[in-house]
């Protein structure tokens, strides 16, 4: 009687881990379906954003700081021939 018991509990046993299992399997296939993708990857990028206007509301020098280098890193060709021409016109008496 004693091996019909345990045989019991543990078939109650495997069909409970089963039954995990199969839950399991359900939610990753919900979890994986294009839709479910999208939506957690729009959170996300809502989230970046909001994350980003925080970072630049508090960092408004830094930014433009920054902006203003990029720009005259962009423009350094045309700002060292403005800077020539002006030493230039400045030398001669111009």
């Amino acid at each position: 009687m004693s091996d019909a018991l345990t045989i019991a509990a543990a078939r109650a046993l495997r069909d409970e881990a089963l039954g995990i299992f199969q839950a399991d399997i359900e939610l990753a296939k919900a979890e994986s379906s294009p839709a479910r993708i999208k939506e957690r990857a729009m959170d996300e990028a809502v989230e970046a954003i909001h994350t980003v206007r925080d970072i630049a509301n508090e960092n408004k020098a830094v930014i433009a700081a920054s902006v203003a280098v990029l720009t005259g890193w962009f423009l350094r060709g045309p700002l060292t021939e403005l800077a020539a021409k002006a030493r230039n016109a400045i030398r001669s008496g111009d």
